[in-house]
């Protein structure tokens, strides 16, 4: 059986003092934890962790039910009150695109080369993530890839 010393030695043994001094900052940090509510200001506007609003995505191009032999533009145009962190393109489940860049004021494109899929319709899709990881997702499309 372990025997334990009846006293710490002098030069272990915490004093009132230090021990008072550490429950006061445990108190401390315990209601500035609890009592923090972050950067006041409106949705997000002032800090990543209050982003409230999630991003937004809606379609450019192509149309829908649209016909594809070879090539096709694929366009988004992706918004966030604090920013937009990401925009991936899903054909048919399958990220077809991701971290695609912003051309112009929140488009993103991309040109699916279609001529390595077989014939038939495919879906698609594009998801937009914010600095918050919040996500929004287009309407899907169906598009037919037809070869001449």
């Amino acid at each position: 059986m372990l025997a334990l010393p009846e006293t710490l030695p002098v030069d272990r043994a915490l004093s009132f003092k230090q021990i008072a001094i550490a429950i006061l900052l445990s108190a401390i940090l315990l209601i500035l934890g609890t009592a923090c509510q972050g950067p006041a200001g409106p949705d997000g506007k002032d800090s990543r962790l209050t982003d409230s609003l999630p991003p937004q995505i809606e379609w450019i191009s192509p149309e829908p039910g649209v016909e594809v032999d070879s090539s096709l533009l694929i366009q988004v145009h992706a918004f966030d009150n604090i920013g937009v962190y990401r925009v991936s393109i899903y054909i048919a489940g399958f990220e077809y695109a991701g971290n695609l860049v912003d051309t112009a004021a929140g488009v993103f494109s991309i040109l699916w080369e279609s001529g390595n899929f077989p014939e038939g319709p495919y879906p698609l899709m594009a998801r937009v993530w914010d600095e918050s990881r919040q996500t929004g997702t287009t309407p899907v499309r169906i598009i037919q890839v037809n070869h001449p």
